[in-house]
């Protein structure tokens, strides 16, 4: 099965990829402790380590405020 996603996406190097893309996926939709549940790694420390630190927003700064992005100045 693993080689079948592969071939469609070749990015996907190891089936761990996969497994933290979801949790990561989890982290957005569901609390932390939900997600740990869903996971099942024993402690919540384990689950903490797939969290994007709201990456999202910090991106969305980073477009408004970069200075090479002078499209979203206002003269």
């Amino acid at each position: 099965m693993f080689k079948a996603i592969q071939k469609l996406n070749p990015e996907i190097l190891h089936p761990k990829q996969i497994r933290a893309s979801v949790i990561t996926y989890w982290q957005k939709n569901h609390n932390l402790r939900q997600v740990q549940y869903m996971s099942g790694p024993k402690y919540v420390s384990s689950t903490e380590r797939y969290q994007l630190n709201n990456l999202d927003n910090l991106q969305k700064k980073l477009e408004k405020l970069h200075p090479l992005n002078a499209n979203k100045y206002e003269y």
